[in-house]
């Protein structure tokens, strides 16, 4: 049975999910080999997920 959580974490909206990236800097190592970089998304710092912010209701006066 599927539980909605509120608070569960969701796809991290910067990165979709992609979180560890290899960004080929264009240059060849002294083998002949392409050097590659290892990258981390900055607002997930390469989880993938993000967290979900709680949801608060609003207190609204009864008059207006």
């Amino acid at each position: 049975m599927h539980h909605n959580d509120p608070m569960a974490a969701r796809v991290c909206p910067h990165c979709d999910g992609f979180a560890t990236v290899a960004v080929d800097s264009g240059t060849r190592d002294r083998n002949g080999k392409r050097v590659t970089v290892l990258t981390d998304c900055s607002a997930c710092g390469g989880w993938g997920t993000y967290p979900r912010m709680p949801r608060h209701r609003l207190s609204i006066p009864a008059g207006r």
